[in-house]
């Protein structure tokens, strides 16, 4: 199976494990923190720590950087790519977004974890399947092939 897993930067060494445990159960994994997997060059927020600030900035020119347009059409394609889009929470809003494409690709879609205290969103009813953590994946993925067998 291809799968595009979706998280923010911050959950990082987490979607790295998992890149690597859906590896060696000989998935093909599109890791956004892997340099290996990417064709650009990676765009972690700290290599842009200005916040935007509307009274400082024209949001068209602040977001219009080549770098996150490189980034953001890459992430593209690989959902388009991927047969499953996992989404990590707690993340933000790119994050989402990218799972949200993946919904709307007709892709089936996994929620794992839980957003923040005090958040929540709706759209993750889209999901085809909602795991509390991180350490139910890889058995989900095992019963998934008990079923087809």
């Amino acid at each position: 199976m291809k799968i595009y897993i979706s998280a923010s930067w911050k959950n990082r060494l987490l979607v790295r494990k998992l890149a690597e445990d859906l590896r060696s159960c000989g998935h093909e994994v599109f890791d956004f923190t892997d340099p290996g997997c990417r064709k650009t060059h990676e765009t972690p927020p700290e290599m842009f720590p200005e916040q935007f600030d509307p009274s400082r900035h024209s949001y068209r020119e602040y977001i219009g950087r080549e770098e996150w347009r490189a980034a953001v059409n890459e992430n593209r394609e690989a959902i388009n790519w991927a047969d499953l889009v996992i989404l990590l929470l707690p993340c933000g809003i790119d994050a989402t977004a990218d799972w949200a494409l993946g919904v709307g690709l007709g892709k089936h879609t996994v929620i794992v974890g839980h957003p923040g205290k005090g958040e929540r969103s709706q759209v993750h009813l889209w999901a085809d399947e909602m795991l509390d953590s991180f350490d139910e994946v890889i058995p989900w993925f095992q019963s998934l092939k008990e079923e087809v067998a």
